[in-house]
């Protein structure tokens, strides 16, 4: 291992600690393009997914004082599906930075430097 790649460690477990944030793992492995796309993601699709459920759910509580039953069950199904859509793949991007912050700081640790290619979770 050279000197440089020796100054580049990094513990896998603080990379995996600091992904409780999207993309504060990735930062802490020197990869800013990542942690943006990570974060981003993630906000991305957990804060739409709040801002659709309190949007839709006054949306439906109005149509149910209006008197319309049908359509505001409709819609609550509907919004059901992409609600679950919208947090699932929240956090799987989430659990994604986790993934990807590790096996960088293991790459690192191991090579110097780290591959810029995006890793995915997978059960």
């Amino acid at each position: 291992m050279t000197a440089a790649a020796a100054r580049r460690r990094r513990d896998w477990r603080v990379a995996a600690a600091l992904s409780l944030l999207p993309g504060a793992g990735q930062v802490y492995n020197g990869q800013l393009g990542k942690a943006r796309y990570y974060f981003s993601w993630s906000l991305g699709c957990l804060g739409a997914d709040v801002l659709f459920f309190l949007g839709g759910s006054a949306l439906g509580r109005q149509w149910i004082a209006d008197g319309r039953l049908i359509l505001s069950m409709l819609f609550g199904m509907v919004a059901i599906l992409v609600f679950m859509g919208l947090l699932i793949y929240g956090l799987f991007i989430w659990g994604s930075a986790v993934v990807d912050a590790t096996t960088a700081a293991r790459e690192i640790t191991e090579t110097g430097e780290a591959s810029p290619k995006l890793r995915y979770f997978h059960l």
